[in-house]
C-alpha cells in the first residue's frame, strides 16, 4: 500500500510539471510518423445486443432500420494537414472483393467543418476525427471539430507561450551567429542572460513557465484501475493511457442523449502501427455497435489511382446500390 502511495506521489509531482494539451493527447503517441498520403482501414460493424453481445448473423432483420453486420472501407488520402479526401465503400459481405460492393460515399475536400457542427450530425463528425486521430496522428483535426461544435478547447497554437517562444528564437539566432563568427562571443551577449538583474529575472520566469498554458482541462485520473489522463471539456470528455498515449474513450453530451466510443484492445495492425481491434459506440439512442478494425494500410496514391477506383465502383454499382440505412456514425 505504501509502495502504491509513493507511485502515485511521484506521478502526482510529474503531472504539476508537464501537463499535455488536449491536442498533444489525440495525437496518438504511440505511432511513428504517416509518410504515405494514402491510409485504408477494414471494419466490420456489428449491432450489438442490450446484453453488449453482437447480434447473431444469421437473423435478418436485426434492429429495424440499420443491417446486422455490415463491411465497410475507408480510403483517406491526405491533399495537406487540413484536407483530405474520403471514400467509404459499404460491401455485402466479408469477402471485400468487387462482386459484394454495394455502395459508395467520396467527399473530394475532406476537412474537420465538412460534417454539419450539429448535434445531428455529430456522431459522424467526432468518430471520423477520431479516425483522423487514429490513422495521421493528428490531434488537430478533432480539437477543430470540437470546436466547430463550441466544446471550450483550444489548438496547441492558440494556447503556446508566445513570449517564451520569441526568447527561444532570439537564443537560436545567438548560437547561429557566435557559431559562423567565434569572435562574435566577445561582443554578442546571451540573450537569455542579459545583464540587467530585474531584466534577467523576467527571462528566467519566462523561461521556467510552460510552453503551453494550461487550460485546466486535462488531469490524472484512475480509470478501470489505471492511471489516466482525463480530459473535460463540458460536455465533452475524454480518457487517454497515461504511458501509451492511446484514447480510450470519448463521451459527448447533448440534448438528445449520450454519446460514447470506447476504444479496446490496441495492436499493431500494419506491423508497426497502433489502432485499436474493437471500438464500441453507443449513439444517441442508446444504441450499441462494435466495429472491428480487420486492417490498416497505408500507400502512396496518385491522383489517376483515386480516379480509377472511383470509377471503377461507380460501374460496379450501377443498379445494386444498397438503400439499407447506415449507423449514424458513419458517412
Amino acid at each position: 500500500m505504501m509502495k502504491i502511495s509513493i507511485i502515485l506521489v511521484f506521478i502526482s509531482f510529474q503531472a504539476r510539471a508537464y501537463i499535455p494539451t488536449v491536442e498533444s493527447l489525440f495525437r496518438h503517441g504511440p505511432n511513428p510518423d504517416v509518410n504515405a498520403n494514402g491510409v485504408a482501414v477494414t471494419l466490420v460493424v456489428k449491432k450489438m445486443e442490450p446484453t453488449g453481445s453482437t447480434q447473431n448473423t444469421g437473423e435478418s432483420g436485426l434492429l429495424t432500420e440499420t443491417k446486422s453486420e455490415d463491411f465497410y472501407k475507408i480510403f483517406f488520402t491526405r491533399i495537406n494537414s487540413e484536407t483530405m479526401r474520403v471514400a467509404q465503400s459499404r460491401y455485402e459481405n466479408a469477402s471485400f472483393n468487387e462482386a459484394s460492393l454495394i455502395g459508395k460515399i467520396y467527399f473530394p475536400n475532406f476537412s474537420a467543418y465538412t460534417i454539419k457542427p450539429s448535434i445531428e450530425e455529430s456522431e459522424k463528425g467526432i468518430f471520423h476525427a477520431m479516425l483522423r486521430s487514429l490513422v495521421f496522428n493528428d490531434g488537430a483535426f478533432l480539437v477543430n471539430y470540437l470546436k466547430s461544435m463550441n466544446v471550450p478547447v483550444k489548438l496547441n497554437s492558440e494556447i503556446i507561450n508566445r513570449e517564451k517562444v520569441e526568447h527561444l528564437a532570439a537564443y537560436k539566432q545567438y548560437l547561429v551567429a557566435i557559431n559562423k563568427d567565434r569572435n562574435l562571443r566577445k561582443t554578442e551577449k546571451n540573450p537569455l542572460k542579459p545583464d540587467d538583474p530585474d531584466t534577467r529575472e523576467k527571462i528566467d520566469l519566462v523561461m521556467n513557465s510552460p510552453m503551453y498554458v494550461d487550460q485546466g482541462q486535462v488531469r490524472l485520473s484512475r480509470e478501470d484501475g489505471d492511471i489516466s489522463w482525463l480530459i473535460s471539456a463540458d460536455p465533452f470528455e475524454a480518457v487517454v493511457s497515461y504511458k501509451e498515449r492511446e484514447i480510450r474513450k470519448i463521451k459527448f453530451k447533448s440534448q438528445l442523449g449520450d454519446y460514447e466510443i470506447i476504444c479496446k484492445d490496441y495492436w499493431l495492425a500494419n506491423g508497426t502501427h497502433s489502432m485499436p481491434r474493437f471500438i464500441i459506440v453507443k449513439d444517441y439512442k442508446g444504441e450499441s455497435f462494435q466495429v472491428e478494425v480487420l486492417n490498416l494500410r497505408q500507400y502512396l496514391e496518385k491522383e489517376t489511382d483515386l480516379i480509377n477506383r472511383l470509377k471503377k465502383w461507380d460501374t460496379l454499382l450501377k443498379g445494386k446500390e444498397s438503400q439499407v440505412p447506415r449507423p449514424a456514425f458513419l458517412l
